[in-house]
């Protein structure tokens, strides 16, 4: 009786063991299994809207195309996707959303452009909107709507057509300090033209000029730009998969796993970090511009920032809105405006015959008895089209800045467009396509004159500003100051590549240019040696004098991250 009862209670213990083992089991199933599943139904849903969308390469569950797209200048690659599917449009899949390439001018403007009524919106991005909290009060981030228009309105207040006008003085006058700098310091060229170009935005936001370079400001201006590298697809495995963007840095715990997968998890980590990283940073950035902005409303001369705090009462705006407003401003100036001129050093340097073409235009215009001025503008043909193929020739904004998206489902050569994809112009294909840009690497600014070479969408010839209703605001402003600048140097020097220790000249590679969405030229060489004896004194004299009308700017701020922080 005793052995009956013993073996009841063993099979009872028994049988309650062997539940409590289906029950984890279940458990363990539900748990892994449910998100299997999702991401497989998620995943035959991503095959069936393939099959709508331009070609592309293949994607994998949960990932898409993360890790076939190459992570340091993948427009190289997107470019030879569309040659290899012969279609001008590609599909790249970032996780299980798609995001559509444009390789070709007359895609890109027949989305951009001409359904800008469409296409004018942006879609919903992680790095570039959410960890960064720039969603809902950054210009360039908002969606097509009132908010937006607003900004546009106040950028344009800064920057606009009719705006610029007054800043002709600033400009001429800081592109001839440049030409002294350059002079008296030509090993630190890179960093007198970023000084250069911060100054004249810096005087426009908040009424103090810049007087030195590698000023404090201007290298915050610079870092402020790095957010721009987050856009990049297939850049940031948050992208691909959001819910990562949450998760605190316990993710060390997937380091003991062995072999393959260690490095795997390894690499998941430190992209998932690459992208975080540049959040915390630039929320401390925008801390710092909202301080400068309010010791900027407190200058004596008119400037953005007073302009800003004003409507601040009228139209409720945030002061994150004023720190997007005004840094968006000095750090777009400063890397686009400092990038291509960097790059037109870099032309002229390994293109000395279109640089002897554009002195000789000037030598007939301007003489060398005075600095070029604003009236000579309509008699310098040949000076517009050495800016105009420095901007195509190799454009700061590679991938034409931040994607736009459709605010509807739309339908384009037979391909569906769903609502809120992301779609990027890949500049480096188009400014490079042989069909409008023969021997697109040539730097040929004869493609301007007399009416465009070959047909183009636009009277520029080029899309080095954007698209549609998106286009860089600061556009304008811009331009009028690349051309004087611009015509200032071809005026005053004489480019040469640099000499290294043998004192023979350096080889200059027009291809060794940064892998940043804001590209500039690699550290590189140059020699700036003036025209003639009279020029280098008209250079020092006219230096002088600008420096006296810039006085009233002067001013120095104490402002650091650290005392905003």
């Amino acid at each position: 009786m005793g052995v009956l009862q013993n073996l009841s209670g063993a099979r009872g213990s028994m049988e309650l063991t062997f539940d409590s083992t289906s029950l984890l089991r279940a458990v363990l199933v539900g748990v892994i299994g449910l998100p299997v599943i999702l991401i497989l139904v998620d995943y035959i849903r991503v095959l069936r809207l393939r099959q709508k969308l331009p070609p592309g390469p293949f994607p994998l569950p949960l990932f898409g195309n993360f890790f076939q797209i190459p992570k340091v200048k993948p427009w190289i690659d997107f470019e030879k996707w569309s040659e290899y599917y012969k279609d001008p449009m590609i599909t790249i899949w970032q996780g299980h959303r798609p995001t559509i390439m444009c390789n070709d001018i007359w895609t890109i403007s027949d989305l951009l452009d001409k359904r800008a009524n469409i296409y004018s919106s942006r879609p919903h991005m992680i790095a570039m909107g959410d960890m960064i909290n720039a969603t809902d009060s950054n210009q360039v981030c908002l969606v097509y709507g009132d908010k937006w228009r607003l900004h546009r309105r106040l950028m344009h207040s800064a920057t606009g057509s009719q705006a610029i006008r007054p800043w002709r003085v600033i400009q001429a006058n800081e592109s001839k300090v440049l030409v002294r700098d350059l002079l008296d310091r030509p090993d630190d060229f890179v960093m007198s033209v970023e000084r250069y170009s911060c100054s004249i935005v810096s005087i426009i936001g908040w009424g103090r000029r810049i007087d030195k370079i590698n000023d404090y400001v201007a290298q915050m201006a610079l870092k402020s730009m790095e957010g721009v590298d987050l856009i990049i697809p297939g850049l940031f495995i948050v992208e691909s998969i959001p819910f990562l963007a949450k998760l605190p840095k316990w993710l060390d715990w997937i380091y003991p796993m062995p072999g393959k997968m260690k490095n795997f998890a390894k690499h998941m980590q430190r992209q998932f970090w690459n992208s975080c990283r540049g959040g915390p940073r630039l929320m401390v950035t925008r801390r710092y511009f909202v301080a400068l902005s309010k010791e900027g409303a407190q200058a004596p001369e008119d400037n953005f920032a007073k302009r800003l705090f004003k409507e601040q009462e009228q139209s409720h705006i945030a002061d994150e809105e004023i720190s997007s407003l005004t840094s968006n401003l000095i750090g777009g100036g400063v890397d686009t405006t400092s990038g291509t001129i960097i790059s037109f050093i870099l032309a002229m340097c390994v293109f000395p015959d279109k640089l002897k073409k554009a002195q000789e235009e000037l030598d007939q215009v301007v003489g060398q008895d005075r600095v070029p001025d604003w009236s000579d503008e309509p008699s310098l043909p040949y000076v517009k089209a050495v800016v105009n193929e420095t901007l195509r020739w190799r454009t700061v904004t590679i991938l034409g800045g931040i994607p736009h998206a459709p605010i509807q489902d739309d339908e384009y050569r037979g391909y569906l467009i769903p609502k809120g994809t992301p779609i990027t112009g890949n500049v480096w294909a188009i400014h490079r396509h042989p069909r409008e840009f023969p021997e697109p690497d040539n730097f040929r600014p004869e493609r301007y004159l007399g009416g465009l070479e070959r047909p183009y969408p636009n009277k520029q010839g080029h899309n080095a500003f954007g698209w549609g209703r998106r286009q860089c605001s600061g556009q304008p402003l811009a331009e009028q100051g690349l051309f004087l600048t611009i015509a200032t140097l071809l005026w005053a020097f004489d480019f040469k590549p640099g000499l290294d220790e043998n004192g023979k000249e350096v080889k200059l590679n027009i291809f060794a240019y940064t892998k940043s969405e804001n590209m500039r030229p690699e550290p590189f060489k140059a020699r700036f040696i003036p025209r003639s004896k009279g020029v280098e004194n008209i250079i020092r004299q006219e230096a002088t004098r600008a420096r006296k009308e810039l006085c009233a700017y002067d001013g120095e701020t104490r402002l650091t991250m650290e005392n905003v922080s």
